[in-house]
């Protein structure tokens, strides 16, 4: 089936980050990164993706993102730096930006179509627009919609959906693939004033 992909990369990275604490609790928090590789096989999986796009915040060290992200055929124009790893990483626009692209593919394609939207963020921006209304509109027209989340980030809205028009509905939790998407950034990284040494732990391997 034909795939339509919008990954909330702020939400994603942020989730994956709160995940480490149940899945890694050894790790630091703040070393812990998404394997985009594996990530980008895990939620396409063997649909034909005509739309990819990526947007966010993309925290320091990640900078091969760009790249990796390109070579895979995502749109990364609402990719944006942030200047340091506080955990606040919080955009302005780039929501809305990606629930207008959502709109117009849900406009340019006829089902059947999948729409896969990555985030667990269910409420709604200060324009009153969200990725929810988005997937409700998707399932009106008789769509499929894949919603990937982290556990901790995911709003209880989404499942809310089901039943809503002719369309099906699937949320799937990151969590269950945490060891396959993720690994820890090594480096010198600091908690408060404290200078902690990170060693690194690699990705394992996707089953």
């Amino acid at each position: 089936m034909d795939s339509h992909i919008f990954i909330d990369n702020s939400n994603m990275y942020g989730g994956a980050q709160r995940a480490a604490g149940t899945n890694e609790p050894a790790a630091l928090w703040m070393a812990v990164r998404l394997y985009y590789r594996s990530f980008f096989l895990l939620i396409e999986g063997s649909d034909t993706a005509i739309t990819r796009m990526l947007g966010g915040s993309v925290p320091p060290g990640n900078d091969a993102l760009w790249q990796h992200a390109r070579d895979a055929g995502y749109n990364t124009d609402l990719l944006k730096r942030v200047e340091n790893d506080s955990g606040n990483l919080v955009e302005q626009g780039v929501d809305e930006v990606m629930h207008l692209k959502i709109a117009n593919v849900l406009l340019d394609y006829e089902p059947p179509q999948k729409l896969i939207i990555c985030t667990g963020d269910g409420n709604e921006s200060d324009f009153g627009t969200s990725f929810l209304q988005q997937a409700k509109r998707a399932l009106k027209r008789g769509w499929h919609v894949d919603v990937w989340s982290w556990k901790d980030q995911l709003s209880g809205k989404f499942d809310r959906l089901r039943g809503t028009g002719s369309g099906t509905l699937t949320v799937n939790e990151l969590d269950n693939h945490y060891w396959y998407i993720t690994f820890v950034r090594r480096g010198t990284y600091f908690v408060g004033t404290t200078p902690v040494a990170v060693a690194d732990r690699i990705v394992h391997a996707m089953p």
